[in-house]
């Protein structure tokens, strides 16, 4: 028994929509772009060199970070091969180490190995041979058995593997342990003059980068190439990077967020959050003009329209403009209703949100949270065809149709229970269109930046390796499984935000929804959330509605996910998340590879109410850790958090104070109390 590693398949390459792809391949150029960025800046000297960051896949030939759709083939996740890994085996008697170079030498050599008779400590003296379950990692991605010999550079720059020990020239080593759970109190040993070294190995990639750059002087240091000592069963040995998207049918969800298509976004976002003097989109100009009989106008502002619909994106920003100053004039003369001009402020924003995280953007998931709510959650019904049922219809429960008490008591009593949690909505989706796709991993860090040795060092995102035809695999998943839209009531969210002392601009102005003001005041939180990670009192931020909001529906989409687990009979690693900061709401959806059993209708159907109540039970917003916990920001693994795997934010900008009350999470320079959401009247 042992462990392996797996490895891609040849297999018929998956091929998704153009939409998908392009979707795809967007959520991967961020992620990437943001990774990089922030592993270039992972210290200032010595210089990072981008081969440190990422993965050459992940590279141009100027060495500038891309996913280029070319170097990769799409996976289905089902073709994984698997290899015995590592192949260093000690004698669990006599401790002597046995080394493999690859599976061909395994199977050409292990019975000979097995029919060895030289172990001092048994007798028969038959070694007992096991796989060793250590290993050394590198922030490179790289990693190797634990092997005695080690990997040094010659003054002409060549790197070889010593094999021989220096004393004695014997090639046998042993791996000497004293019964210590401590990698530092482990040893090699010469099986021969009993000469022992320390458990240091050289990843050889990096050495190979960085030693000659030290010996010119440029501030590299061993520690740099030198990998650490982890147990194969440690999460540190193998972080998988993956992102998912919600599939939209409407093109238009991607082609609004381009460059070319500010002033339809602008006009869009106004619309959705109600800014002050909505701007008059195309077709309600035209309506206009028509409705005033204004023929000869309304047809030239349609073929101005049409020209900007087939003319190049790099042109309509011009055409855009003529319609614009067309759209002036016809309010000057009274053609058209004259509209207020649109917030500076958003136009701003707009302007600067293609540089922001995707995952975080507000006017991004503002965009696609309208679309999923026209494409599903306001198509909702008794009807088994139509995509979502409100938990407050009694047929989501199967009431009887003709047993009116029963079907109004059950409606009353979910009001009711919603009201109590603060929540406007709480919506079955039927089949909520879910793509997760992963395509690469790293390893010591799940993040682009580590510390070693008091030294910041950058963590090597790579992609898998090469599948066929010298691509390397993406592997893609789309699902369409049962999951919960929630919602939170707007007003209660504000009366939060203004209990915690967020006052600024609240309640915003002229019936401007709130999600108006947050896109307004929202600053890049960042892929990787650095600035609401654990921090020291001399490097904390801010209390702002866009991080305070964001901590809310977070940490409520984990409080309800744990109930989901508690009655659904699923487990937290096939629940996954989906926020929608600007729009108060949030999903919680069953994911996973197999078919959707219908675990989430069946756990509203017996215990809807049941989950609705654990919300609220004051058990439910503890920890086991007690004060601990409550001292370190109110989220720890045994209350909140959720897998890694699951968690949207890696267990970021959560905490539990956020519903109950307590002490304020460590990032929060206010170290003021906090007034939970369900003790907001």
């Amino acid at each position: 028994m042992g462990c392996c590693v797996s490895v891609p398949l040849s297999a018929p390459a998956v091929l998704p929509s153009a939409a998908v792809q392009k979707q795809l391949f967007d959520h991967l150029q961020d992620f990437v772009e943001s990774w990089f960025d922030r592993a270039m800046r992972s210290r200032a000297a010595p210089a990072v060199l981008p081969q440190q960051c990422v993965d050459g896949a992940f590279l141009n030939h100027k060495n500038e970070p891309v996913a280029d759709p070319g170097q990769f083939v799409l996976c289905q996740p089902s073709r994984i091969g698997f290899v015995p890994d590592p192949l260093v085996f000690v004698c669990s008697d006599c401790g002597l180490l046995q080394e493999f170079d690859g599976t061909q030498d395994l199977k050409q050599n292990w019975a000979k190995t097995e029919k060895r008779e030289d172990c001092p400590s048994t007798s028969p003296k038959r070694h007992n041979w096991r796989q060793v379950d250590v290993i050394f990692a590198h922030w490179s991605g790289n990693y190797s058995g634990l092997s005695p010999y080690r990997y040094v550079m010659a003054p002409d720059g060549r790197v070889d593997k010593l094999r021989k020990c220096q004393n004695c020239n014997h090639d046998e080593y042993k791996l000497i342990t004293k019964g210590s759970p401590f990698f530092s109190d482990w040893r090699f040993q010469c099986a021969k003059c009993l000469s022992a070294k320390e458990l240091v190995q050289a990843d050889r990639e990096t050495l190979e980068l960085l030693k000659p750059r030290m010996d010119r002087g440029e501030g590299n240091l061993p520690k740099e190439w030198n990998m650490l000592p982890v147990s194969y069963r440690a999460s540190s040995v193998f972080y998988a990077q993956k992102d998912s998207f919600i599939l939209f049918r409407d093109a238009d969800v991607i082609a609004l967020l381009a460059a070319a298509r500010r002033e339809d976004l602008i006009a869009r976002l106004m619309k959705i959050y109600n800014f002050p003097g909505t701007a008059l989109d195309h077709q309600e100009v035209i309506r206009q003009l028509r409705k005033n009989g204004r023929q000869a106008e309304c047809r030239e502002y349609e073929a101005l329209v049409q020209i900007l619909n087939l003319i190049p994106d790099a042109l309509k920003p011009d055409q855009e403009s003529s319609l614009a100053e067309k759209r002036a004039k016809y309010e000057v003369a009274g053609l058209v209703a004259r509209q207020h001009r649109e917030s500076t402020a958003l136009r701003a924003q707009v302007e600067a949100n293609q540089d922001w995280a995707r995952r975080y953007n507000p006017i991004r998931l503002g965009i696609e949270h309208a679309s999923l709510r026209s494409e599903q959650v306001e198509r909702q019904g008794s009807d088994p065809t139509l995509p979502a049922i409100s938990v407050t219809n009694p047929d989501v429960c199967d009431i009887d149709k003709n047993d009116a008490a029963a079907r109004s008591a059950y409606s009353a009593a979910v009001d009711q229970r919603l009201l109590q949690t603060g929540l406007d909505e709480l919506v079955l989706l039927r089949g909520l269109e879910i793509c997760e796709f992963s395509f690469g991993y790293t390893r010591v860090s799940s993040t682009p930046v580590t510390e070693v040795k008091e030294r910041q060092m950058p963590v090597r995102l790579r992609a898998f390796t090469h599948a066929e035809r010298n691509k390397r695999p993406i592997y893609l998943l789309q699902q369409k499984n049962e999951g919960f839209y929630l919602k939170l009531n707007e007003a209660r969210v504000i009366r939060w935000l203004q209990a915690n002392g967020i006052n600024d601009q609240l309640p915003p102005r002229d019936g401007m929804q709130l999600g108006g003001l947050l896109i307004e005041q929202y600053e890049d939180f960042g892929r990787f959330l650095e600035q609401y990670r654990e921090r020291t009192a001399d490097s904390r931020a801010l209390r702002t509605i866009p991080s305070y909001v964001y901590m809310l529906l977070h940490t409520m989409a984990h409080h309800f996910a744990h109930a989901v687990v508690e009655f659904s009979g699923l487990d937290h690693g096939s629940i996954g998340e989906y926020v929608f900061p600007a729009d108060l709401s949030f999903l919680v959806y069953r994911k996973g590879m197999t078919p959707d059993l219908g675990n989430l209708s069946a756990m509203w159907r017996n215990h809807g109410q049941t989950v609705l109540d654990r919300l609220l039970w004051d058990r439910a917003l503890k920890c086991d850790g007690g004060s601990l916990c409550d001292q370190r920001g109110g989220a720890c693994p045994a209350c909140i958090m959720a897998p890694d795997v699951s968690c949207i934010a890696s267990n970021n900008l959560l905490s539990r104070a956020a519903l109950n009350g307590g002490e304020p999470p460590s990032w929060d320079i206010d170290r003021s109390r906090l007034t939970g959401f369900f003790r907001i009247p």
